[in-house]
């Protein structure tokens, strides 16, 4: 079962679903109905059937994006207590870093996958202001259990804080990893690390 495969493309898929709901609502909806409402609309855009030019989608998906996953917030998150130990350039460094990875191995995923998977939401709780999305993707080799956790922001759009993935979060995932190679091998290395990755995606 290539779990890792399908758990970061569907990961991604949700958040960029959440991106291009957040570029243009003039009131947020319940976010299972929020969510829901962009599946086709991703699909869409990076299905084969309807292909564009390689950097013509990578310009598009980023512009969607960017706005709404809030990487300043996500990389602090991420680094745990190492973030307030950076300088001001090297969390400049990290996030950049850490931004184009994320979306590069999400790329490299969904091109992948062909669209070859269902996403049905199983229900959604609201506690405050933040709610909780839940749904399951189901793959011909998988079926994975996911939690969307979104927060609302003041111009009436919604972000994505974190998504749990068959009971583990992402970002402790993330900060795991992180915190692992900062501990053993300081900063630099784990900037070197990630470095390595993209040129290998």
């Amino acid at each position: 079962m290539n779990g890792r495969f399908s758990m970061v493309g569907l990961w991604m898929s949700g958040l960029v679903t959440v991106a291009l709901a957040g570029t243009a609502q003039a009131a947020a909806p319940k976010p299972t109905t929020w969510l829901g409402e962009q599946v086709s609309a991703v699909r869409a855009l990076v299905s084969p059937a309807t292909p564009l030019p390689a950097a013509e989608q990578d310009a598009k998906l980023k512009a969607l994006v960017d706005p709404v996953m809030e990487f300043d917030k996500l990389s602090e998150k991420a680094l745990g207590k190492h973030w307030a130990t950076l300088k001001p350039e090297q969390r400049k460094v990290f996030v950049d870093t850490f931004r184009e990875l994320v979306f590069r191995s999400y790329l490299k995923k969904v091109r992948g996958a062909n669209n070859d998977y269902t996403l049905a939401f199983e229900g959604e709780t609201i506690s405050g202001t933040a709610a909780k999305v839940e749904a399951v993707a189901k793959t011909k080799k998988a079926e994975i259990e996911l939690v969307f956790s979104l927060e609302p922001r003041e111009d009436k759009r919604w972000v994505a804080a974190d998504v749990t993935i068959d009971e583990v979060s992402l970002v402790e995932n993330y900060r795991e990893q992180f915190n692992k190679t900062i501990t053993a091998d300081g900063f630099d290395a784990l900037i070197n690390k990630m470095k390595k990755k993209l040129a290998e995606i």
